[in-house]
């Protein structure tokens, strides 16, 4: 049980060890399944680097898929119905303005699974079709740091990704069944239409940061094998490179072109999930803590519980952008040190003039090959958004304390 937890987390792949690059997404692939996030079944051979769709178990995870699309939803017909009848009873919807704020946030968290499912449906085939390209991109890359690579990037994985997903399913659970409620009713109802669809957006993000970390890892090979031209360079051709640890500039500058096209692909395929998320998420930075302020100032009945159950959920959000954040600046600062290896490689002295050529046309390619992540075009993702996620929260937090008052 020890060697095998120590070789799950270790970041050194064994040389006996045959680890391909999508066995590592495998245990998000598990999770992704287990809440209808992938409508496709596939299989994880060992020994090939491609994935295999699994025609029989794939009508499993499509009928899973839809169970939940129904379930959510006619949580949500519901639980508008018990907000109707008896929302004084709750200190979270007793006043008028958290109530407002209660059933927005309820609709975007629904908003969020119906986006969400819609696009896993309708991009199931790409989710498969992405994977096996990332595996092909790897695959040609030459032997060099691959094992060192793809042993951080199990790492990342493993002891930092997950992890945080479990932390934050952890934090959903303390917050929801700490409080002893002898109305059964309203916490499966707010398990079903709160809880649930945010688990389902924390995982939904999960997905997209795990291929932005396997793209990451691509374009860390890609430097790798850059550097080895650069010392080949600098030593006028006298540095030991073994032929299966080096490849020629041009097939380098493809597999770049078709990483570059991986990241395009993963954009579009998230970008609507994603804005639906920085929605919820800003709307629960301005409503939770004005939430608490008016528990505290103006009701009486505010519990601890309640005060535990915002704080859990402002951890959540922190997650959620901590994952869109990293995201684009891992793979702008991945792509700059590309870019700053280029530069690096001298033009002149013995190098073949076909060498000094590709290396000027990379340099110009790299030009027209964006690396930012962004929403639609509007604004990229990385650290500004988090920037501005809490700048426009506390600005609307003064705003909404300014106007509040006593029910």
């Amino acid at each position: 049980m020890s060697s095998a937890l120590t070789k799950y987390f270790s970041p050194v792949v064994n040389h006996e060890e045959e680890l391909c690059l999508l066995q590592i997404f495998k245990p998000l692939y598990v999770l992704l399944s287990a809440l209808g996030l992938f409508p496709l079944s596939i299989k994880f051979p060992d020994g090939i680097y491609k994935t295999n769709v699994d025609p029989k178990n794939s009508t499993i995870n499509s009928a899973f898929t839809i169970f939940m699309i129904i379930v959510i939803h006619g949580s949500f017909v519901f639980h508008l119905q018990e907000l109707n009848i008896s929302s004084k009873d709750n200190a979270m919807t007793e006043g008028k303005m958290t109530l407002i704020n209660f059933t927005v946030g309820l609709i975007i968290q629904v908003l969020f699974c119906t986006v969400s499912f819609f696009r896993v449906m309708y991009d199931r085939k790409i989710y498969i079709t992405i994977l096996n390209d990332m595996a092909d991109c790897w695959e040609r890359m030459a032997m060099g740091k691959r094992r060192l690579i793809l042993g951080r990037l199990r790492v990342q994985v493993n002891c930092v990704v997950l992890p945080s997903v479990l932390l934050s399913f952890l934090l959903i659970l303390i917050s929801q069944y700490t409080e002893i409620n002898l109305n059964i009713w309203k916490p499966i109802l707010i398990s079903l239409t709160f809880d649930l669809p945010e688990l389902i957006q924390i995982a939904m993000l999960t997905f997209y940061f795990v291929l932005v970390l396997i793209i990451v890892a691509l374009l860390k090979n890609i430097e790798e094998e850059l550097i080895l031209i650069l010392h080949v360079a600098k030593n006028n051709r006298n540095y030991p490179v073994e032929a299966d640890m080096r490849m020629d500039m041009g097939e380098i500058m493809k597999v770049y072109v078709k990483t570059l096209g991986l990241k395009r692909q993963v954009n579009a395929a998230f970008q609507t999930s994603i804005l639906v998320a920085l929605m919820s998420t800003f709307h629960l930075l301005v409503s939770l803590p004005h939430l608490m302020y008016h528990g505290l100032t103006f009701q009486t009945n505010f519990s601890t519980h309640a005060i535990i159950e915002c704080s859990a959920w402002a951890v959540n959000q922190l997650i959620k952008l901590y994952f869109l954040s990293r995201s684009g600046d891992l793979m702008t600062s991945q792509v700059n040190e590309i870019g700053r290896t280029i530069h690096n490689i001298p033009i002149s002295g013995d190098l073949d003039w076909k060498v000094i050529l590709e290396v000027q046309h990379f340099s110009s390619l790299m030009t027209y090959q964006d690396a930012k992540m962004t929403v639609y075009g509007f604004f990229p993702l990385d650290a500004t958004v988090s920037f501005n996620m809490f700048a426009s929260a506390a600005m609307y937090l003064v705003i909404l304390v300014q106007f509040d008052k006593p029910e």
